[in-house]
């Protein structure tokens, strides 16, 4: 297999050409790297290019594309992504997408094995995106944008290898003396990144982005809007459950929190009032919504955005169509339970009209940090919101 790897995510403008064989056996046809993080979008082409050209192929001798999916920079990203889509497209070959976490972690590895470790990315603001893997390179976690000082506390116990731009920060945060930095390079090598995409099976669908963070250009602060990902919202039934399950799932493991089974999910949409409203992005499940309306009142149940689509409008449009909804079945008024610590939706609350009128204490279950530990449980805040006919 002959595949092509572009990698743009972080701070280097990098293509390589890799034949490999179903036995593991691999040779580099051509590598080419240009450093510095500006300008990859008019540097990519040239640099793709002279990659080809050192490997004397045409794009169609060519069995596949593979390209860094994120997280990194925002424009880097649809950059390496855009261009590996539309090259399988032009050429009818399959493209793969690798995480920079991954390749990051197997440079590492590479250098250094039988050490766990932990692919860090400086994501400026106080913050990084980090994501653990076993030694054996087997994820142990998702990857995630974290305060420094969250990152570190999360940080498994024993002796850990720190890979990435952000592994000073984090050894600093979290001063840890069994903490071991990587030599490895700070910016994906595309090598590895054909490596891993060949490990893969041929995807069924071209792979999408893992920005987690909304893009960092903006407007003028008087005309800048808030990011938005453009979603369908439509009503679904117990059929649905399944999904609905998954996208819980997820999002709720994403703040250290259990999520329901398919079967707790149809059981409450099998209830009278019950409605759950379904968000789309193109083919892809984004997120749900899920009420329920008795009499004159109607309760929000639970609303759950998959995490790479958070921050990006997605909760606040399901809300907004689920009290439309609820108001056209009779709702008077709209009640809600949240979390005393969950400070971004109890802000999105406020901002479409719920009010807090009560408290229930040590309603949830704690949050508990590297599984250690006594966890105080957590008080419900009660929210109500009149609904307008």
């Amino acid at each position: 297999m002959k595949l092509l790897a572009i990698d743009t995510a972080l701070n280097a403008c990098s293509v390589a050409i890799v034949d490999g064989t179903p036995d593991g056996e691999w040779r580099v046809l051509a590598r080419v790297v240009s450093p510095g993080g500006k300008g990859n979008a008019e540097r990519l082409l040239p640099v793709l290019e002279q990659a080809r050209a050192a490997a004397g192929l045409v794009l169609a001798d060519l069995d596949g594309f593979a390209a860094t999916i994120g997280p990194g920079s925002f424009t880097g990203i649809r950059t390496a992504l855009a261009t590996a889509r539309g090259l399988a497209l032009a050429t009818g070959k399959p493209v793969r997408g690798v995480t920079t976490t991954a390749a990051l972690a197997a440079a590492a590895i590479a250098a250094r094995s039988g050490l766990p470790v932990a692919a860090v990315i400086d994501a400026r603001r106080g913050e990084v995106y980090m994501q653990v893997f076993d030694a054996a390179q087997v994820p142990l976690s998702e990857a995630l944008l974290l305060p420094v000082a969250a990152a570190a506390a999360r940080l498994p116990a024993g002796p850990l290898l720190l890979v990435g731009s952000g592994s000073i920060l984090l050894r600093n945060a979290a001063q840890r003396d069994d903490l071991e930095l990587s030599a490895a390079d700070p910016d994906p090598d595309p090598v590895l990144v054909a490596r891993l995409a060949m490990a893969m099976p041929v995807p069924d669908r071209p792979p999408g982005p893992l920005y987690i963070r909304p893009p960092d250009a903006a407007l003028p602060k008087q005309a800048q809007p808030q990011a938005r990902l453009a979603v369908s919202i439509t009503p679904c039934d117990a059929a649905a459950a399944p999904v609905l399950a998954a996208l819980h799932e997820e999002a709720f493991a994403a703040a250290g929190e259990a999520g329901w089974s398919a079967d707790s999910l149809a059981r409450l949409l099998a209830m009278p009032g019950g409605l759950a409203l379904l968000a789309t992005a193109g083919d892809q499940p984004a997120g749900f919504l899920l009420l329920r309306v008795a009499a004159d009142e109607a309760e929000i149940v639970t609303l759950a955005v998959h995490p790479r689509q958070q921050r990006l409008g997605v909760a606040r449009a399901l809300l907004q169509q689920g009290l439309a909804a609820a108001g056209s079945r009779g709702a008077a008024a709209c009640f809600l339970e949240v979390a005393e610590d969950n400070r971004p939706a109890r802000a999105l609350y406020a901002a479409l009209g719920f009010a807090e009128i009560g408290r229930r204490r040590d309603y949830y279950d704690g949050k508990q940090e590297n599984g250690a530990g006594h966890v105080k449980r957590r008080d419900a805040i009660v929210m109500k919101r009149e609904i307008r006919p």
